[in-house]
């Protein structure tokens, strides 16, 4: 038996299929209705839960033998910090496998993350893939770099504003380099460490095929859409300004403070583990997203 949190989610959902397909007994921790028919339409099991709430997470790893961690956060609002989330909800979820007796912990971190990271959300990563590594537990850590496919919250959103707004503006110079992921060669590697116990005790860096700056991604969803588009780029000194207040304000900020710090530098690997270690062939980003864009 396997165990989720975050199956709702964008991974999460693709996971959750693949894991299916390949005859694999899944139990979800979900927060909402919602969830629990997603999961049980999928044939999975629902169970009403946390990563806040160590007494649920105590009842959904019971039985289990691997647990698979997707929950996280781009944003902080209310009591959702990602101190909350990423380290507490970890640590919560560790504690629970390890009480009951589950051997295996696939975890999803991100790309960046690192002990001298500038950003809150890179930080309260590597605090919790710290406390996976320090766990008795088998453990497989995934840090892919921004990831994309169809229902994405990254290309699809940039999208919706090429096709509705004659402007597109840039944050900063646009030449932070990216490493975009297809959801569906992340997946895939995933599935191949729940199933194959070779793959555990390690982290992995995971890229795709192409190395992209932020403008050139948006130059590519501008050709697969067939729009051309005139781009502004806005220095992100006075970006911050307009990213404390929509923090202030909106209870989804589009764009943070914390978010700005990552934009100011590159999102990239030099030992992309899907081709190196999972022998993936990565999927080109042009090649994805036009699998759902036009």
């Amino acid at each position: 038996m396997i165990v989720m949190t975050g199956a709702a989610g964008f991974v999460g959902r693709n996971l959750l299929r693949a894991l299916r397909e390949e005859g694999m007994e899944v139990r979800c921790v979900v927060r909402s209705e919602r969830g629990a028919e997603f999961v049980k339409d999928l044939g999975a099991y629902p169970v009403h839960g946390d990563v806040t709430d160590r007494d649920s997470l105590l009842r959904a790893v019971e039985g289990a033998d691997t647990a698979i961690s997707l929950v996280g956060i781009l944003f902080e609002s209310g009591k959702a910090t990602f101190k909350a989330i990423h380290v507490d909800g970890v640590r919560n979820y560790i504690e629970a496998c390890k009480e009951k007796g589950v051997k295996h912990f696939i975890h999803v971190s991100a790309l960046g993350t690192r002990p001298d990271a500038r950003s809150k959300y890179h930080q309260t990563k590597w605090e919790a893939e710290e406390i996976i590594r320090h766990s008795s537990l088998d453990y497989a850590i995934f840090r892919p770099s921004v990831i994309f496919g169809r229902e994405d919250n990254f290309v699809n959103l940039f999208a919706r504003i090429i096709r509705i707004s004659p402007i597109i503006n840039i944050p900063g110079s646009g030449r932070n380099r990216m490493q975009p992921v297809y959801v569906k060669d992340l997946v895939r590697a995933m599935v191949m460490a729940v199933k194959d116990g070779r793959y555990l005790g390690k982290t992995y860096e995971i890229g795709g095929r192409d190395i992209l700056t932020f403008e050139e991604i948006i130059d590519t969803i501008c050709k697969v859409l067939g729009k051309r588009r005139i781009k502004v780029h806005i220095p992100l000194s006075l970006l911050r300004p307009g990213a404390w207040i929509m923090e202030t304000l909106l209870p989804r900020p589009l764009l943070t403070r914390d978010q700005i710090l990552m934009l100011e530098e590159d999102n990239i690997t030099t030992e992309n583990a899907l081709p190196e270690v999972f022998g993936i062939e990565p999927t080109g980003f042009e090649e994805g997203i036009r699998t759902y864009l036009s």
